[in-house]
């Protein structure tokens, strides 16, 4: 009976000890690889199986302040309408403002003016480079969030994108913690890009790209004094002149990683349960809303995706 339990004892032990090792930052491989996949998916076993403070049925609400942001172009516009009021909807603590950041659009500022939101120019908002080239797509969108704190008021905002919605009531930060949402995605090149930003040699085995995020500008602009530190030059400097493909760079994983460890009491790490949608299948977005919400918090309809190409 003895050795049982003594055999029980180094079981637990040996248990706890896995999951603390795979739940904590750890050295970067050279290559993801099989043993980064099961640290990974214990990770996200014990993220699941915990409470989600920010998100569940016994859910206070916050009654700390935030902005939204919200980069935008036209061809969202009609995801905007819905992100806009899946946002009121379901926010769970005081919105001061609703800022679009936009280029030039009668569209989008006749939008802003009837839903009572902040129209911003986007060309105001974008830092203002040494090499005065001009960022274009994908890459000016994420530069424009990371600038985002020289917009807002509130301490705290959440960026999120045009064509995301907020499927079930949460809240994002309260006087003591805010939230960090980690998707089931995992793409190890974004990694490789925070180790050449960041310097860091340990992270997450988790993805922070949650088509959402809570910054501060507190935090944020620790990010970028860092940023400049290492690499001795402003912060959009230090990123705009580092060798990453395009397709590699995530603001949110930059500030994700950034944040889960300079602040790490001040976070907490939750699972996104976010789930795409067809961009031609919005006119049933009501009745799909209402049944994805017993399982998923946020809902994104990209403008590539359709019925056709996801079934078939």
């Amino acid at each position: 009976m003895k050795k049982f339990i003594n055999f029980f004892v180094v079981i637990i032990f040996c248990l706890v000890s896995l999951i603390y090792y795979a739940c904590h930052p750890t050295y970067l491989p050279d290559n993801d690889s099989q043993l980064q996949n099961f640290l990974r998916f214990i990770n996200y076993t014990y993220l699941k199986a915990k409470t989600d403070p920010f998100c569940n049925t016994e859910l206070p609400t916050s009654d700390v302040a935030i902005d939204v942001v919200i980069p935008v172009i036209e061809k969202d516009a009609v995801t905007l309408l819905l992100t806009i009021e899946s946002i009121r909807a379901n926010i769970l603590q005081p919105i001061k403002n609703i800022y679009f950041i936009a280029p030039e659009s009668t569209l989008l500022r006749k939008i802003a003016i009837e839903k009572n939101c902040v129209f911003v120019l986007e060309d105001g908002v974008l830092p203002v480079f040494s090499k005065n080239a001009q960022r274009k797509g994908w890459i000016k969108q994420q530069y424009l969030k990371l600038n985002s704190d020289t917009v807002v008021t509130c301490e705290h905002f959440l960026i999120i994108d045009a064509d995301t919605l907020l499927i079930r009531p949460q809240i994002f930060v309260t006087k003591d913690k805010s939230v960090l949402n980690i998707l089931h995605d995992y793409w190890f090149k974004r990694k490789q890009m925070v180790k050449i930003a960041l310097g860091f040699n340990k992270f997450h085995n988790l993805d922070f790209t949650s088509h959402h995020m809570l910054f501060s500008k507190t935090k944020l602009k620790a990010l970028k004094q860092h940023l400049q530190n290492i690499h001795g030059k402003s912060w959009q400097d230090a990123l705009d002149s580092l060798e990453i493909p395009e397709g590699s760079f995530s603001e949110y994983e930059l500030y994700g990683n950034f944040v889960a460890q300079h602040f790490e009491n001040e976070v907490e790490l939750v699972l996104g349960y976010n789930v795409i949608f067809p961009r031609d299948g919005l006119s049933n977005i009501k009745k799909a809303t209402d049944y994805l919400c017993n399982k998923y918090k946020s809902l994104t309809t990209h403008s590539f995706l359709t019925i056709e190409g996801m079934t078939g």
